[in-house]
């Protein structure tokens, strides 16, 4: 058996604060996810699981959808529960780590099925 572990973070900033959060996130510019060629997947489904939109976010964007403004339409998705004196605001994403074992690095890497199916796990 592979023990895997990881935790979930609760991020509670604002769109600005996640995009810098994101740019800081990388080890050279080329590793720059949110660049024009690439960025944060955004899809929307319908209460059948159907993909009723695909596409990547722009950096604006992707702030706010962190501000939680559509994207797609520009409107307020609800109302954020902002920080007091006696409790937290309300968290804007999650952001989950997984550290597995380097074998399975290793198996990825010899064996492309494998890392397909890796690919598809996260």
């Amino acid at each position: 058996m592979i023990a895997m572990q990881g935790g979930v973070i609760l991020f509670r900033g604002t769109g600005a604060d996640a995009l810098r959060y994101v740019e800081a996130d990388r080890s050279r510019a080329d590793d720059y996810y949110l660049s024009d060629s690439t960025g944060v997947q955004y899809t929307v489904l319908d209460a059948s699981g159907e993909a009723v939109s695909n596409r990547v976010l722009t950096a604006d964007e992707y702030a706010g959808w962190v501000d939680w403004i559509n994207p797609d339409t520009g409107e307020q998705m609800g109302k954020p529960r902002m920080a007091g004196s006696d409790r937290q605001g309300s968290p804007r994403f999650a952001e989950m780590v997984i550290n597995a074992p380097k074998s399975l690095s290793i198996a990825a890497a010899l064996h492309p099925e494998a890392s397909e199916s890796l690919n598809k796990a996260q």
